[in-house]
């Protein structure tokens, strides 16, 4: 196999640049479905202009020519990555198929294969790259416009099919041109996932190696089907996944996390039924494409709606751990995955908290895998994965890398990759040795770092933060903030939203987060001094050395409360003289405090991530006046206090941007004031996964 040395910049520039511009389109059609518009299926049939005559047969659609992607485009400069030459002229995409489930609905799929100079599909077989989206690939392929280098977003990608792949991009089951209801990755979306598998292995272009791969949902269903199908799935590409969704996502703390939410659903829906544009490019397929677009409509008065008024209104299926999140959280079943498995994160993820256990439950089953932590939010990650430096190469190129090695079994040095690399965020500093500030990334071979050991920083009187246990009494106070408000609407067949976040987080590094990173860069992001929430700060003295924080972080706050409800919100930052620098939080509903040890994470004698139940069964309302320890996760990250800077632990009474209260508990904890003890008998602290610098390095 040919190695070409190639430029991460060259790369980034000609392919991720592209991405980019077609991301933010679609990023911008987000905006109108919160105000209404029409997807009225009359419409589409109505606007129909296409002069292509209508024909039953599938076999007869003109097979459209991918652009001839990247091969003369790369320089040969510097670098040292792994870039294969192309193997075939060009890639075409097949006819539209449909996938049977078991369920009997049909679900859309796009097959591309390599291609000789006249279009014309090679004879094959090819090992197959799957991908499964939620998001309409056949909408995304038309705005993307055949840029090569987005496999993992279901697009057809010639760089990858001109390798000597065949790519399959599915539909998944009610969603794009594919029949059913979308629920929230239910039984039969799931099903779903298997039968595409079942189906590939079927096919004569299909030499019976078959990888799976994804951003974002394309890589939570790349799990749900390498569990279904582990015997069938020989490679595992995952970018940010999801892992935990009550505990890491939809349920954060034991409530709602209804900005993600929010924002979630409304991306899948409109999506699902911005349909028009493939109409008009596959005429012979309207009749179709019309009824399931009116299926994903009816879905808003059908399923979400009701969903959503029944969680806010306090459903136990949907405010607790269950059957219902159990059954799609990915972690569930995670040691079912044999699959040599790639897994991507970021620091600022959606998916934070479960990347790396993820990792941790493979590497524990001895499964070959690898996880890679970038900076950042998860949009920004959809195109920053692009971008390639001294530590880790492009995305596109890491796939291919990977791939080539379990799916053609070919030496492509993927071996002596580290298990773990991780983004550092403030590394390096000042004190890093100038052999060592090429990068900002550290490379081990464990997750968590097997050289992190607990430490323990207690809360003091004056507003405080030292090793030392207090020895004075002190209390802080925090009352309960205004209520989030909203609503969720049918807008002329668009799933609406309207949601008001009233404690101040509307403008903060967790708003960012849990919409998807789709903002402008604002101050208030990276600069917690600029937020207006409700604080209580809690500062250590400078720092005599640097002071490296890698892994789960749990805080201890001791409270009580004048009502039965209550929340405490943790975040840790890195104080300068320019900025107090968001670095992690998490927060806790003080009824779901009950905590299964032997399911939680220690250090050196320490718990450092509880696990928290959140059952029904297990929910303690609070005794007005009655002293209890929550034992609050903090959601891991790797990050440097610098010398001379200070550690600080920030503690309020809600995070509404990350985790809301049904309505319900709005009423248990309205008017609230609760108080964080600090006394030698309550002693409020907070642990820290603490590495040696020397480890960077």
């Amino acid at each position: 196999m040919k190695h070409v040395e190639t430029s991460p910049e060259t790369w980034s520039t000609l392919i991720s640049g592209k991405t980019a511009v077609a991301l933010a389109l679609l990023a911008i059609l987000l905006v109108p479905a919160c105000g209404g518009g029409s997807s009225d299926p009359g419409a589409q049939t109505n606007s129909r202009t296409s002069s292509e005559p209508e024909t039953e047969l599938v076999e007869e659609d003109p097979a459209p020519i991918l652009d001839e992607d990247a091969e003369d485009l790369v320089a040969v400069t510097s670098g040292g990555i792994y870039n294969p030459a192309a193997v075939y002229p060009k890639a075409v995409s097949l006819p539209l198929q449909f996938i049977t489930t078991l369920g009997g609905k049909k679900l859309a799929a796009t097959i591309t294969l390599p291609a000789d100079e006249n279009g014309t599909p090679a004879p094959g077989p090819f090992p197959v790259i799957l991908t499964q989206s939620a998001y309409n690939t056949n909408l995304l392929t038309t705005l993307l416009m055949g840029t090569p280098g987005n496999l993992l977003l279901g697009v057809s990608d010639s760089f990858i099919v001109r390798r000597g792949y065949a790519q399959v991009s599915v539909d998944a089951l009610g969603t794009g041109i594919s029949q059913g209801g979308w629920e929230l990755l239910g039984e039969e979306e799931q099903v779903g996932f298997a039968d595409a598998v079942d189906w590939v292995h079927q096919q004569p272009w299909s030499n019976g190696k078959l990888g799976v791969a994804g951003v974002s949902y394309m890589a939570i269903s790349s799990l749900f089907a390498a569990q279904r199908r582990p015997d069938s799935i020989d490679a595992v590409f995952a970018s940010l996944p999801m892992g935990d969704a009550m505990r890491g996502t939809v349920g954060i703390g034991g409530m709602l996390n209804g900005l993600f939410m929010s924002t979630w659903m409304q991306l899948t829906h409109i999506t699902a039924t911005q349909n028009l544009p493939i109409s008009l490019l596959k005429p012979q397929h309207m009749n179709h494409i019309i009824d399931v677009t009116q299926e994903h409509v009816d879905q808003i008065d059908n399923y979400y709606l009701p969903l959503i008024n029944n969680a806010l209104d306090g459903a136990p299926t949907y405010n607790y751990d269950g059957e219902f999140w159990q059954l799609r959280s990915p972690i569930t079943n995670m040691d079912r995955i044999t699959a040599p498995t790639f897994i991507l994160g970021a620091l600022h993820d959606l998916f934070q908290r479960d990347e790396p256990q993820l990792f941790e439950i493979l590497r524990n089953n001895n499964v070959d895998s690898r996880l890679v932590i970038y900076d950042g939010s998860h949009f920004v990650n959809f195109v920053a994965t692009h971008l390639g430096n001294q530590a880790v190469p492009p995305v596109d190129l890491l796939m291919l890398q990977w791939f080539d090695k379990y799916l053609k079994d070919e030496d492509t040095g993927i071996d002596a990759m580290p298990n773990v690399v991780q983004f550092v965020k403030n590394y390096p500093t000042e004190s890093t040795p100038e052999a060592f500030r090429n990068d900002h990334f550290s490379s081990t071979t464990e997750w968590p770092h097997p050289l992190a050991q607990a430490e323990r920083w207690y809360l003091q009187d004056n507003n405080q933060l030292s090793r030392a246990a207090p020895s004075t009494e002190a209390e802080a106070v925090m009352t309960q903030p205004e209520h989030p408000s909203g609503r969720a609407y049918n807008a002329n067949g668009l799933l609406g939203f309207e949601l008001h976040i009233n404690d101040g987080t509307q403008c903060s590094r967790s708003f960012d987060q849990w919409t998807l990173g789709l903002n402008l860069p604002t101050p208030c992001f990276s600069n917690s001094d600029l937020v207006e929430q409700q604080r209580v700060v809690f500062e250590s003295e400078p720092m005599a050395e640097d002071y490296y924080i890698n892994g789960p972080i749990q805080a201890d706050i001791w409270i009580d409360s004048t009502v039965t409800e209550a929340v405490v919100a943790v975040q840790v930052e890195e104080v300068s003289r320019r900025q107090s620098l968001p670095l992690t939080n998490g927060q806790l509903l003080a009824s779901g405090r009950a905590n299964d040890e032997s399911r939680s994470r220690f250090m050196n004698g320490e718990m450092i991530q509880p696990y928290h139940y959140f059952t029904a069964e297990t929910s303690q309302p609070l005794e007005p006046g009655e002293v209890v320890k929550l034992q609050i996760e903090i959601f891991p990250t790797s990050a440097i206090i610098r010398r001379g800077n200070k550690l600080r632990i920030s503690i309020s009474p809600s995070n509404q941007a990350q985790a809301m209260l049904n309505y319900p508990r709005q009423a248990q904890a309205e008017g609230g004031i609760t108080t964080i003890h600090i006394s030698p008998e309550y002693p409020s602290s907070i642990v820290l996964p603490i590495v040696p610098t020397s480890a960077l390095n």
